[in-house]
């Protein structure tokens, strides 16, 4: 096991899901509670599944059969990687 990369955070990342929200100014939807740039984020039954390159403050990291439900229900079949640059 590589200590200084695990599985899940091998690829720089932190997993987090929270509630979709409607952005203010420009409609649509947004992670609301999740500020900052660098981030993906996957959408699917009000939810979102964000991959942020930095932990964030106050928010704890997302159970990953949480994360593995939102994605399937987007679509994916794996977990994508969301890092800028990435593949």
């Amino acid at each position: 096991m590589n200590i200084q990369s695990p599985p899940e955070l091998a690829d720089g990342g932190y997993w987090y899901v929270v509630e979709a929200v409607t952005d203010p100014v420009e409609g649509g939807q947004t992670t609301g509670s999740i500020p900052g740039v660098g981030w993906c984020a996957w959408y699917a039954n009000g939810l979102v599944a964000v991959r942020c390159p930095e932990p964030v403050t106050g928010i704890p990291t997302a159970d990953p059969d949480t994360v593995d439900e939102i994605l399937t229900a987007a679509g994916y079949t794996g977990k994508p990687y969301g890092r800028i640059g990435g593949a």
